[in-house]
């Protein structure tokens, strides 16, 4: 087997170089190829992963976070070849893998890589152009990881904070009146109008760290889950806060949940998205749709 691992060493404030001598020692000792390539900037590991599976590799490790994860799940799929992927988890929250069984213990997850179990999972795409794994977020939760991405980059020795970077950046952003939009929101040809505060269209079930925000997403099931939080203040958002936290925010009037496979979202301005806690340029329109069992991921 050919193996490329990408490394991002920037990741969790740094945290893959604090690892990376035990990594590369243990694949060593493997008895399949590897090459190691590090992401210079941000957005080089989609790049990186697409040549790598031209070249011919059969697995691409991500060795860093969701937003590393993400950009090589983008390089995987708009490869020809579409190799497995792996993860090691190195970055500030590993949202994705909390709806998998995959280890959140680094040398764990190596050696889980090493025995080379795979499954098929979905993916999202959106627009046609961005694919994803885990969770896009439009609305609150994108100014949230946008105010997240701007602590960590400002305060990287708060690694220690892991994934609470993100609920620190929600209170932050709760001390200040709530933007809401107006939103046309069409699920498998059923219509629905709201003003919202966020919607969440999902294939894993954690976002921003701690948010439990689709508690029942299942990444194999052919299927998104879409969770819809109405406009609220903040005292009510505060009242929300530790339900999301638990993943029963549906005991909460202005939340509501579907499920679905194709997802039109019709705003009455340009609103931010996010995915794996990165910005995507604010839209009126939003085309989400799932890909059933797109990648194939090593899994315990």
């Amino acid at each position: 087997m050919k193996a490329e691992l990408i490394i991002n060493h920037t990741a969790g404030g740094g945290k893959p170089e604090k690892y990376i001598s035990e990594i590369l020692s243990y694949f060593d000792r493997l008895n399949f190829e590897y090459h190691v390539s590090w992401t210079p900037s941000s957005g080089s590991a989609t790049a990186l992963a697409r040549q790598a599976a031209e070249q011919g590799a059969d697995l691409i490790i991500s060795v860093g976070g969701d937003g590393t994860i993400n950009e090589i799940i983008n390089g995987i799929i708009q490869s020809s070849t579409q190799p497995a992927l792996g993860i090691i988890p190195a970055g500030w929250a590993n949202d994705f893998i909390k709806s998998t069984s995959i280890p959140r213990d680094i040398l764990q997850a190596c050696q889980i890589i090493s025995r080379k179990k795979t499954r098929m999972i979905d993916v999202g795409l959106i627009n046609e152009e961005t694919y994803f794994a885990n969770v896009c977020g439009i609305g609150f939760d994108a100014d949230i990881a946008a105010l997240a991405n701007q602590m960590k980059t400002r305060y990287p020795h708060w690694k220690t904070l892991s994934a609470y970077v993100y609920v620190f950046a929600t209170i932050q952003k709760l001390l200040s009146s709530l933007p809401s939009f107006q939103a046309k929101i069409t699920i498998d040809g059923h219509v629905l109008e709201k003003e919202l505060l966020l919607v969440a269209i999902a294939n894993g079930r954690i976002e921003g760290g701690k948010f439990n925000i689709t508690p029942k997403a299942e990444i194999d099931d052919g299927l998104l889950d879409i969770c819809i939080i109405e406009k609220m203040n903040r005292f009510r958002c505060l009242y929300l806060l530790p339900k999301a936290i638990k993943g029963t925010h549906h005991e909460v009037s202005e939340v509501s949940f579907f499920k679905g496979k194709d997802i039109l979202i019709e705003l009455n301005k340009s609103v931010t998205a996010q995915v794996a806690g990165e910005i995507l340029p604010p839209e009126k329109k939003y085309h989400i749709r799932v890909l059933p069992e797109k990648l194939k991921l090593i899994i315990p």
